[in-house]
C-alpha cells in the first residue's frame, strides 16, 4: 500500500484542499514532472500515459516559460496573441485564414460557455442540442451540456435552460439507433435550434468517435436550417486523432466554430474559440472577455507548442507511434481475453475496457485493480468512474517508453487474472 510519507501528504491535502478539486483514485502526490514522467513525493518516476489528461501533449518541462508580462489582453492588442491566432487560423479545415477569427479564453469549460453565447447571438434562437455522454465542462453553462454518467449531480440546479440532449451514436451504432436519434431531433423543429455543440470523439466515455452517418446528417441539417455547428476539440485537437482536428476525420464537414483548450497554452491555462468571421463577430466587445484570457505568456507558450508539432518529421513519427500503440493494445486484448472486454478509440486516444474475472466483483472494480497494479509498477492512467482505462500518451513519447508502458499494462492484467491483486486496494476507489 501507500508509503507513510505519501499518506501524510494526502492527509495534509484533505485538511486544506476543497473536495470538489479531487478526482484521483490513487495514492499519488506529485512533487515534480519531466518528459513523460511524474515524480512522486518519494522520488519515484511514473510514466503518465494520459499526458496530464491531454493538458501536456508534449510531456512535462518541454516548453519553458517566457519572460512576458501577463498583461490582460482584452485591454490592449498583443503581438503574441495576434501571431498565435494567425498560426491557428491556418489549420481551419476548408477555410482561408482571412475568413477565420479567434477568441482566447482561460479554459475549455469557459470556451464552451462562449460557444453557447455565440450560437444564440448568431441565430437569434435559444435551443442548444448536445448528446448523451458528452463532457463539455463544469462552468454553469458548459455543465448544462455535460451528461457524462455519474460525473455531475443536480445539487446546483437549475442549470441553463433550453438545452436538449440526443442519444449519442458511436461508430458501432446500428442504422436503427441513428434513425431513432434523428427522429427525436426532428420532433424539436429545426427552426427553433440555435446550435449543435458536438464532442467529435466522446473522450470521457471511452474515446468514442461519432458515427460518420450521424455527423454527416447533423451537418446537412445545420446547413439547411441555419443552425450553428460547433465542435468541442478541447481534448482531441492537435493531431491527437490523426489530423490536426478530429473533425477532419469527417469529409466535407466545415464547422462554424472549433473549441480548443487543455494543451493549447503549452502547460498553462489557455483556450480558444476559432470560427467563421461572421459567426465569431456576432458577439460585441466585452460580451465574452476575461482579464487573463490570452495573456502574453500563454500565447508565447502556445506558439512554442505549435513550433514543435508543426516541425519537420513530427507527424510522421507520431503516426508511427500511433501504429505501435494500436498494435500493442490489440496484443493485450488477444493475450488477456478473460480480463479485456474490448478496445475503443482512434489515433492516440484509446479506451481499454476491463471485465471482471472474479465472481461478485464488478467490471469497474476489476478496472480499478488493473489501474492500481499498473500504478504500483510505475504507470499512471485513469479510470473515470467506469470500467475502462484512459490511454492517451504524450504526442512525442519515445518508442522505448511507450513499449515499457504497454509491458506494465500486460503485467498488471496478468496479475489481475491470476488473483495477485488484493481486495484491499479497493479502499482507494471512488464510490
Amino acid at each position: 500500500m501507500a508509503d507513510e510519507k505519501t499518506l501524510s501528504n494526502l492527509r495534509a491535502d484533505g485538511e486544506v484542499i476543497a473536495s470538489y478539486q479531487h478526482l484521483s483514485e490513487l495514492p499519488l502526490v506529485v512533487a515534480g514532472a519531466h518528459g513523460p514522467y511524474l515524480t512522486d513525493d518519494t522520488g519515484r518516476d511514473i510514466i503518465d500515459i494520459t499526458a496530464g489528461a491531454c493538458t501536456m501533449n508534449l510531456g512535462y518541462g518541454i516548453l519553458k516559460g517566457e519572460e512576458y508580462a501577463s498583461f490582460p489582453f482584452p485591454y490592449a492588442s498583443g503581438l503574441k496573441q495576434v501571431e498565435l491566432a494567425k498560426r491557428l487560423a491556418r489549420h481551419y479545415p476548408c477555410l482561408k485564414p482571412e475568413e477565420v477569427r479567434v477568441g482566447f479564453g482561460v479554459c475549455g469549460s469557459e470556451a464552451i460557455d462562449g460557444a453557447i453565447k455565440l450560437c444564440r447571438a448568431f441565430t437569434g434562437r435559444k435551443k442548444i442540442v448536445t448528446f448523451e455522454g458528452d463532457y463539455h465542462g463544469t462552468t454553469l453553462g458548459s455543465v448544462a451540456l455535460t451528461t457524462l454518467p455519474g460525473r455531475i449531480s443536480d445539487r446546483f440546479a437549475p442549470l441553463l435552460p433550453e438545452v436538449y440532449t440526443l442519444p449519442f451514436c458511436d461508430e458501432t451504432a446500428s442504422e436503427e439507433d441513428i434513425d431513432e436519434c434523428l427522429l427525436k431531433l426532428a420532433y424539436m423543429d429545426y427552426e427553433t435550434i440555435a446550435g449543435f455543440i458536438i464532442e467529435t470523439v466522446q473522450g470521457d466515455m471511452g474515446m468514442l468517435p461519432m458515427h460518420q452517418r450521424l455527423m454527416s446528417t447533423l451537418y446537412h441539417i445545420a446547413k439547411s436550417w441555419g443552425i450553428a455547428f460547433v465542435v468541442d476539440e478541447v481534448q482531441m485537437a492537435f493531431y491527437r486523432t490523426g489530423p490536426f482536428f478530429a473533425i477532419e476525420n469527417y469529409a466535407d464537414v466545415v464547422p462554424d466554430a472549433i473549441v480548443m483548450g487543455k494543451s493549447l497554452g503549452g502547460g498553462i491555462p489557455l483556450s480558444a474559440i476559432m470560427g467563421r468571421k461572421e459567426f465569431m463577430d456576432s458577439l460585441g466587445p466585452c460580451e465574452h472577455a476575461f482579464s487573463m484570457a490570452g495573456n502574453s505568456e500563454a500565447c508565447a507558450r502556445g506558439l512554442k507548442f505549435l513550433d514543435v508539432i508543426e516541425g519537420a518529421g513530427f507527424r510522421e513519427t507520431l503516426e508511427a507511434r500511433m501504429m505501435e500503440l494500436y498494435d500493442g493494445l490489440q496484443r493485450l486484448e488477444k493475450q488477456h481475453p478473460r480480463a479485456v472486454s474490448h478496445l475503443t478509440g482512434i489515433g492516440f486516444a484509446f479506451g481499454l475496457w476491463i471485465k471482471s474475472v472474479k465472481e461478485g466483483e464488478s467490471d469497474a472494480q476489476a478496472a480499478f485493480k488493473v489501474m492500481y497494479r499498473a500504478f504500483e509498477l510505475g504507470l499512471y492512467t485513469m479510470r473515470l468512474g467506469s470500467n475502462w482505462l484512459r490511454i492517451e500518451p504524450s504526442l512525442n513519447i519515445d518508442r522505448e517508453v511507450l513499449a515499457k508502458a504497454l509491458s506494465i499494462l500486460n503485467t498488471a492484467l496478468a496479475d489481475y487474472e491470476a488473483g495477485r491483486i488484493s481486495d484491499e486496494v479497493l479502499t482507494w476507489m471512488l464510490k
